[in-house]
């Protein structure tokens, strides 16, 4: 009889507040960290996962370059397309590497790491054509058409602002040295220009990562 009180006179609602337990206060606030390390790897995989594209979009550029963009000789150009292929080989190698560590969250982030090693080396694979496939007598444009096209290409592929950047940099600074070094034609508008957009490159990789690396929302927040 005083179950079937309780059956009575007990809301279902109160009973079901009643049977669930509730979590102590150290593991609501562990929320806001578990969720900002599954968006850590989320990224970190959205990033290894690029890696195939990237690769594909520098066998592209890279043809493109040789194709229109090449003015010195076969066998300078046949030493940059070396390098280039290099990197995209190593570029591949990592992508299957990491492919092996699924959502393992610190093996990601290893991976991460060395593949932007590999995009440092990408960027002086790539920044070195400025020297061995254009032409000293290079105009501005085409200049800055070769540096800034690759950088902001693998930067919106690959969404990853040390990424980007890695490769960006030594793309910058091997381009303005063959300006300044060479003596190109307007070598001063050149590296203007170069400077300018490879800048602005860079700026918005800067601004997406920490768009990328905000706070949680404030339906999320529970201090």
């Amino acid at each position: 009889m005083a179950l079937r009180d309780r059956s009575d006179s007990t809301p279902i609602e109160a009973m079901a507040l009643e049977e669930v337990p509730v979590l102590p206060l150290a593991a609501l606030n562990a929320l806001p960290q578990l969720h900002g390390e599954a968006t850590q790897a989320a990224n970190l995989a959205a990033f290894l996962d690029a890696t195939v594209n990237a690769a594909g979009a520098l066998v592209l550029l890279a043809m493109a370059a040789l194709t229109f963009f090449a003015g010195t000789a076969l066998k300078p150009c046949f030493i940059w397309s070396v390098l280039v292929l290099l990197a995209i080989c190593a570029l591949l190698r990592s992508y299957i590497r990491s492919t092996a560590a699924a959502f393992d969250r610190v093996p990601m982030a290893e991976a991460a790491k060395d593949l932007r090693a590999i995009l440092l080396y990408a960027g002086l694979a790539w920044g070195s054509g400025a020297f061995l496939v254009l032409s000293p007598a290079t105009d501005p444009l085409s200049a800055v058409i070769f540096a800034a096209l690759p950088s902001l290409t693998l930067s919106l592929l690959l969404k990853d602002r040390e990424g980007a950047l890695a490769f960006l940099a030594p793309v910058t600074a091997v381009s303005v040295a063959a300006a300044i070094l060479q003596s190109w034609p307007d070598s001063g508008l050149a590296v203007a220009l170069l400077l300018m957009l490879q800048s602005a490159i860079a700026a918005h990789a800067l601004l997406r990562g920490r768009t990328a690396r905000a706070g949680l929302p404030d339906g999320l927040a529970l201090r």
